[in-house]
Parts: C-alpha cells; sequence; structure tokens
C-alpha cells in the first residue's frame, strides 16, 4: 500500500474550488491493474489552518518504486508545498474464524471511500454472531441512548 499525504494551498485544480475532492483513477486509464484514490480536505472539514488544503493520494503498490505508483494522482494536485510518503504493508487472515475463533480483519486499503474495509467489517460481525448486521435502525428509537 502506498500512501502521499500533501499540504497544498490551494483547492486541487480543474475541481471547481472545491473545498474537497474525492477523486478515483481507474487503474487500467493509467496502465494500472489497482485503481488510484484521490482525496482532499480543508479548513471547513476543521483538519487544517484557513488556506491549507491537505491530500491524500493512495494506491495498492504493483511495482518496486513507490514514487512511480501515483504520478498519475500527484500530477492532478498542482504545486505541492510539502510530502509525506508511507509504504505498508497490508495483510489479510489465513482463515475465516470459524474453526479456531480467532477472527481477523483485513488491514485497510487504499480506497478513500472504505468500501472494501466496511465490506471486511460486516463480513467480520456475521462471522462472528451468524447472521448479518441489521443496518436499518430507526434514528427515533435511539434517542434515550445518548
Amino acid at each position: 500500500l502506498f500512501d502521499a499525504s500533501v499540504f497544498l494551498n490551494h483547492p486541487i485544480p480543474n475541481c471547481g474550488d472545491q473545498e474537497s475532492a474525492q477523486i478515483i483513477i481507474p487503474g487500467p486509464q493509467v496502465g494500472r491493474k489497482n485503481d488510484i484514490f484521490v482525496c482532499s480536505l480543508s479548513n471547513s472539514h476543521q483538519v487544517t489552518s484557513q488556506g491549507v488544503y491537505v491530500a491524500i493520494v493512495s494506491t495498492k503498490m504493483e511495482g518496486s518504486d513507490p514514487d512511480k505508483e501515483v504520478v498519475p494522482g500527484l500530477a492532478l494536485l498542482g504545486h505541492i508545498m510539502q510530502r509525506f510518503t508511507t509504504v505498508a504493508t497490508t495483510y489479510e487472515p489465513v482463515g475465516d474464524g470459524n474453526s479456531d475463533k480467532s477472527y481477523i480483519s483485513s488491514s485497510f486499503d487504499a480506497s478513500s471511500h472504505f468500501e472494501g474495509d466496511v465490506d471486511d467489517l460486516l463480513s467480520l460481525y456475521k462471522r462472528i454472531t451468524g447472521k448479518d448486521l441489521d443496518m436499518n435502525i430507526n434514528a427515533d428509537s435511539v434517542e434515550a441512548d445518548y
């Protein structure tokens, strides 16, 4: 997993000067198997100082040169004030946990929308309890829980 976190002094160009953006670059469009994910946030989300934007570009590693992995995503950002990069190994459980009652989730993936991570957690819940998690909760019925 490769992750480049950057500071910008402007919103991502060509995104309508939006305070936040989420861009998914389909891997095959840039000669890759895996997609590249770009996410940006700003002061409107209370995560930066006024006039500063943070962007995260991430993908699953396919080669041995980490910087090459996210070039198409970084190219969208314009001038970068500061960049921090991380290469992380990801893990997957070797079994479903039913035989030894050891239920283990997978590592977080490169996506910025957490869809795969949510699917993993829902699968983990079902493996542990034997039933699907009921996400049809009426908010009015849990008001007393606050």
